[in-house]
């Protein structure tokens, strides 16, 4: 219900929140977001928790977008869904048409330093004995691998590769590699 408080405001005001999310979205730490909030609710005479609860809703509507992939068409398909005013419907597709392909970039880019390899530790060895004749004399490769969380968390990740399937994954990292190469550029 909050969310279709998002009708009550006039175009130019919720071009400007939306404004302020999408910044928020781009750049958390740099958007200022509170205090550009708490401006615009004295600039305009807004009730701060309901501004709060709208904001909060278009946040939820673009990381959803964001998710999904959406092209604005969809954006407005979905704001016709949840009830929102043409004027509004315009507005948000507006905002969205003119950032999504920024801020799929950021999303990509943050999934990829949150995941992102510190340290890698390896072993290799010969299987000396076992109870199958068949393993003795076969080669594997221990394999430790830290990885950044995000937020300052770190996973130890272990695994033990025969050679073929440590080529194959050589392979796949390989192509991984290109893949963010490509996207990076």
């Amino acid at each position: 219900a909050d969310f279709l408080n998002i009708n009550s405001f006039e175009q130019a005001q919720l071009g400007e929140i939306a404004s302020m999310v999408l910044d928020l979205l781009r750049d958390p730490k740099g958007s200022a977001f509170q205090e550009r909030l708490g401006g615009f609710a004295e600039a305009h005479g807004v009730n701060v928790p309901a501004l709060k609860n709208v904001s909060r809703g278009i946040i939820m509507f673009y990381r959803g977008a964001t998710r999904h992939n959406l092209m604005p068409e969809q954006l407005a398909e979905d704001c016709v869904a949840l009830g929102m005013s043409e004027e509004a419907t315009i507005t948000l597709r507006g905002a969205w048409e003119s950032n999504y392909k920024s801020l799929a970039n950021v999303s990509v880019r943050s999934t990829l330093m949150a995941n992102q390899l510190i340290d890698m530790e390896w072993k290799f060895g010969v299987t000396a004995a076992s109870n199958e004749l068949s393993q003795v004399g076969s080669t594997f490769l221990h394999m430790k691998l830290v990885v950044d969380k995000g937020d300052g968390k770190r996973e130890d990740i272990f695994m033990e590769l025969t050679l073929p399937q440590f080529y194959d994954f050589m392979a796949n990292m390989e192509k991984a590699k290109t893949y963010v190469d490509f996207l990076s550029n």
